[in-house]
């Protein structure tokens, strides 16, 4: 799995399939993993995003990336959805038609 891995800030890398989320904290990233790890990096999201564009991961609102594979349920009338680790994350309203086509795809 040595080829899976992603730059995510200076000198550290990251394999995508153990990244939960990635919340934007101005010029940081807050790197959430799946064992509860948490990284901040001096890398915006914005970049982060393109570098994880081929992955599984998809922009809920303006600072949370979140990997679709960790997400447990979706909760239509709150526009939230729930992770593996139980987590909130609130999906923005002009976001909601993408990510439920993006889950019927899967």
């Amino acid at each position: 799995m040595e080829e899976n891995r992603i730059p995510i800030g200076g000198r550290k890398l990251a394999n995508p399939e153990d990244i939960m989320m990635l919340q934007a904290d101005i010029n940081y990233t807050i790197i959430y993993f799946k064992d509860g790890r948490k990284c901040i990096v001096a890398t915006t999201l914005k970049t982060l995003e393109s570098r994880f564009e081929s992955f599984n991961f998809f922009r809920t609102n303006r600072n949370m990336l979140v990997n679709l594979d960790y997400v447990k349920n979706f909760f239509k009338p709150h526009k939230q959805l729930q992770m593996t680790d139980n987590k909130q994350v609130v999906v923005a309203r002009r976001r909601v038609d993408g990510l439920k086509r993006t889950l019927l795809m899967r």
